[in-house]
């Protein structure tokens, strides 16, 4: 049995190609009915996740959201949450507001106002030059851990990347680090790249080059040489 680790944005799902989006899923139909594992990690909070995946009717072993902040089994139970500290959302908050940024809190499902139960502090922003400028504050400030995707700044606790969500549910569930496969294209793919079998898209983030790992085209072409290996 093989375990793949997906992230989903502009690996799994790639914004107006839809005929691609059909073809990963096919592929990974055929990967899970082969009895292999399918797992995505993802940035995206458990609500945004779930109405594409129902949409494509995509199978999955685990969900990993928020970066590694909320992991989900297969029949959707919450099997692991790290919050962000209360403390820390407190030096955030009047950091952000007090530049004007437009923010909200992310319990993992939905937008919150309460400060025991955010996982995620989100800043909107796609300038390219912004996004360094407000991570900088950030990270400068907080003991946080802050990256910048397509159009966010993300905040999350310092615990919180792929590598170690991948950790974390392989000593909870008992599985095999030798059956376990991932794929990305963005920077906060870096480290569980670098750490298990990994692979990146051909179109991907420039810090992940120096990793010089191998490129595939699309998913499907990855599940396809997986399955025949």
């Amino acid at each position: 049995m093989k375990i793949l680790a997906s992230d989903f944005d502009d690996t799994m799902y790639i914004l107006d190609n839809e005929d691609q989006n059909i073809k990963n899923a096919e592929a990974i139909n055929r990967f899970v009915k082969n009895g292999n594992s399918f797992c995505i990690i993802t940035g995206r909070n458990y609500t945004d996740l779930k109405q594409l995946l129902n949409k494509y009717n995509i199978p999955y072993t685990y969900l990993i959201c928020e970066d590694g902040a909320k992991t989900f089994n297969n029949v959707d139970y919450c099997l692991n949450t790290i919050l962000l500290e209360k403390e820390e959302i407190e030096k955030i908050v009047p950091i952000i507001e007090e530049n004007n940024w437009e923010y909200y809190l992310d319990d993992g499902y939905n937008e919150t106002t309460n400060y025991n139960d955010c996982v995620k502090i989100v800043i909107m922003c796609d300038d390219k030059e912004k996004q360094k400028e407000i991570v900088n504050i950030i990270r400068d400030k907080v003991p946080v851990h802050v990256y910048a995707s397509r159009s966010h700044i993300n905040i999350i606790h310092h615990t919180v990347n792929k590598k170690y969500a991948l950790k974390r549910l392989f000593n909870l569930e008992g599985l095999n680090y030798n059956s376990l496969h991932v794929i990305g294209d963005n920077d906060n793919d870096y480290e569980m790249i670098k750490e298990f079998d990994g692979v990146i898209m051909k179109k991907h983030h420039q810090v992940l080059d120096s990793l010089n790992k191998k490129e595939y085209e699309s998913l499907s072409d990855y599940i396809e040489e997986l399955m025949n290996s």
